[in-house]
């Protein structure tokens, strides 16, 4: 519920001439029967509903696609979260087209990992997402810096072992 999909399906509304350009939305949920309502009332022949995908499964998923988006409801609390699935595309090397506000945004941006819009701003939405798709050597890129930024930065080993340090740390005093 913490995803705004409505503006996703309103992106896809605007990009529905653009053959090339598919959504493919996988998960469940409590919103899911409503989206997939929502994307067939609409006529969205380029949304498409997948199933939800176990973790291990992820990455034949996003190596699958293009680019991934991410958006979340414009609420002052999510300026503070780092959504998984930001990471995930990141690691897999895929541009993010964020729709989120806040520290996320902050580290796409640094990174040059993808492109930010306004939560909540399906024409802004649309538009990075057709940027990328008219750009694919700049989408690639993108993708690059990211996967760079998380191999750097986010590696879990290397956080274990750093946590695991300090806890040895704090043990010790």
């Amino acid at each position: 519920m913490a995803n705004d999909l409505m503006t996703l399906l309103r992106a896809a509304e605007q990009l529905r001439q653009e053959s090339e350009i598919v959504f493919v939305l996988a998960g469940d949920g409590k919103e899911k029967p409503r989206l997939m309502a929502a994307a067939a009332e609409l006529g969205l022949s380029n949304v498409i509903f997948l199933p939800a995908v176990p973790k291990s499964e992820l990455a034949q998923v996003l190596a699958a696609s293009d680019c991934s988006v991410a958006v979340l409801k414009p609420i002052p609390l999510f300026a503070t979260v780092y959504p998984n699935k930001v990471f995930d595309a990141m690691a897999a090397g895929r541009p993010v087209v964020l729709a989120v506000a806040g520290v996320i945004r902050d580290l796409v941006e640094e990174a040059g990992a993808g492109l930010t819009v306004p939560p909540g701003d399906w024409t802004a939405l649309a538009e990075a997402v057709r940027v990328l798709a008219r750009d694919r050597e700049a989408a690639r890129r993108m993708g690059a810096r990211g996967r760079a930024c998380v191999e750097a930065g986010f590696d879990r080993r290397r956080s274990a072992e750093r946590l695991e340090q300090i806890f040895h740390s704090a043990a010790e005093r």
